[in-house]
């Protein structure tokens, strides 16, 4: 029994299937949330609607019964009937799946599961985590702690300082999940804040995930949601984080009608721009967009955090690779700081780049702007205002265009805000963004109205003529 335990323990498939039958085997997203749950103490779930994750904690909760001792699973969520009629339900249907000569050795009841054999010390339990009791969250304690907060969007921040005191335990593990609702809060900061994010290993789900999801099934949650882009679309179907109300320089609603404008169609002979922020060798990512005219055909690619060599030798396979029709005729590279490096290695590869210096002085319209960045951002702004582009279903993308908000300086040059600022809000670099914007710098296209539009124009009426 002991070897069997132990195969548990170490494979959560193996246990899934064997314990509740091969209908419950866990799907890659919830294979991926038991993987990151093993290797870190503080896991943060983020994900739409019908992909599974209360089924994978509820899993999670006999997993741990079943294979450690001096364990303890506490459950938390806005009220006591919210875990009742969810995740606690979920406890209970596993329960009734499992073999009956291993059901022997757990109990299950309205308020708690354990194993018989030692009730105290291998228990899994649950309460509302509200202000009202803290001294039960805070007097939590054993060997293995495990702490399940659900719907975590809606728990007072007040509760997660206190959950952190079970860290002082052997092997304590604090898991929040939610759909995105909010962006404030301790849950979101798990995500975007610059340095609470640091400690939190991520999940996050879509309901794409779910191997059920047909496309047509998903067209039709997409309608019910709003369409693609909206905000609640954003939470229920892509588990992103809606998008403030505040304006910022590129409106919403303008970035919402591009995501996937099947009427913007870039002319054949019309240039390819790509755009590369690097990261500089700091903490933020190196990014490359393409830009086809009035389209961004394909979603942004991260490089992540190469340093300058890698990343010049990354983008050099990148165009070295495409097809030559399909390759830019530039690629606009920040060059202040570190990226100087990058650009002048590709320089040396032969590979078709152009410096922009971000924080220089504009190239037009001086009287409007006092930096490159601005304008860029600027000329950005007017490309999306103007209709007639294309942009993919990038959540993420979507989000930091809206992100940055701008002010008048002395003299009324406009200013947007800065990647430092932005970090003082404590929201992370807008850096797909930047790349983008990064493409507005080539000469190539003749500036921000050098872009098309192809929608078919319907002139009513013309058919008594054929």
């Amino acid at each position: 029994m002991q070897k069997l335990l132990a195969a548990f323990r170490n494979d959560p498939q193996f246990f899934a299937t064997t314990i509740f039958g091969g209908q419950n085997a866990l799907r890659p997203k919830q294979l991926e949330f038991f993987e990151k749950f093993i290797a870190n103490d503080h896991i943060t779930f983020k994900g739409g609607v019908g992909f599974g994750k209360t089924r994978v904690m509820a899993i999670l909760v006999w997993w741990a019964l079943f294979c450690f001792n001096d364990v303890k699973v506490n459950i938390f969520g806005p009220s006591e009937k919210q875990i009742q009629d969810n995740l606690w339900n979920e406890v209970g249907m596993l329960y009734n799946l499992i073999p009956k000569a291993l059901a022997e050795e757990f109990e299950y009841t309205p308020s708690r599961a354990y194993r018989i054999s030692s009730r105290n010390e291998c228990f899994a339990t649950y309460s509302a985590a509200n202000k009202d009791n803290l001294g039960t969250v805070r007097g939590i304690h054993a060997t293995n702690n495990f702490v399940l907060v659900d719907e975590a969007a809606d728990v007072p921040n007040v509760v997660f300082m206190n959950l952190e005191n079970i860290m002082s335990d052997v092997n304590p593990k604090l898991v929040v999940v939610s759909n995105p609702a909010y962006t404030s809060g301790f849950f979101y900061d798990t995500w975007e804040h610059k340095d609470i994010s640091k400690a939190w290993a991520k999940v996050h789900g879509r309901m794409s995930d779910n191997p059920n999801m047909t496309p047509s099934k998903l067209a039709a949650f997409t309608a019910l949601y709003g369409g693609a882009g909206t905000n609640q679309y954003r939470v229920m179907v892509e588990g992103e984080f809606p998008i403030g109300s505040t304006s910022g320089v590129i409106p919403t609603s303008a970035v919402i009608e591009a995501m996937n404008n099947e009427d913007a169609v870039a002319p054949a002979d019309s240039p390819i721009i790509w755009g590369l922020d690097p990261n500089g060798g700091g903490k933020d990512r190196s990014i490359l967009v393409k830009r086809h005219d009035n389209v961004v055909p394909e979603k942004p690619i991260d490089f992540g955090n190469l340093d300058a060599v890698q990343l010049a030798q990354a983008v050099y396979d990148e165009w070295r690779v495409t097809p030559i029709q399909q390759r830019p005729v530039e690629i606009c590279v920040d060059a202040n700081g570190p990226g100087y490096g990058v650009y002048t290695m590709l320089f040396n590869m032969g590979v078709p780049v152009r410096k922009v210096m971000a924080q220089s002085s504009p190239t037009r319209d001086p009287q409007l702007y006092s930096r490159m960045r601005d304008q860029l951002w600027w000329m950005c702004r007017e490309w999306f205002i103007e209709g007639g582009v294309s942009i993919p279903n990038d959540p993420d993308l979507q989000q930091e265009l809206t992100l940055p908000f701008y002010d008048y300086e002395n003299g009324g040059k406009i200013k947007v805000e800065s990647k430092p600022e932005i970090r003082k809000r404590n929201k992370k670099s807008p850096d797909l963004a930047d790349a983008l914007c990064l493409t507005f710098a080539s000469t190539k296209t003749g500036g921000a109205k050098g872009w098309a539009w192809s929608k078919p124009i319907d002139y009513p009426g013309l058919g008594i003529y054929e």
